[in-house]
């Protein structure tokens, strides 16, 4: 089990928050791709947003989701 400072730490770590903003990159960018593509291919208008939505359940995890497991 993962404790509440270990988590705080790992959250602080360069390499997470390097990992984190490109998170937010991608977001942007498939965000963008989406506007611009949005009813071409329902199939890929489908797969961005599950990506995008991916993305933002990831950066929104929290060490209390950990005790629902």
């Amino acid at each position: 089990m993962v404790t509440k400072e270990e988590w705080i730490d790992w959250k602080a770590n360069p390499v997470t928050r390097a990992f984190y903003e490109a998170c937010v990159i991608r977001i942007e960018d498939s965000k963008e791709v989406l506007a611009t593509t949005a009813g071409r291919d329902q199939y890929q208008d489908s797969f961005m947003s599950g990506f995008i939505q991916a993305y933002r359940e990831m950066q929104d995890f929290k060490i209390e989701d950990l005790d629902e497991s």
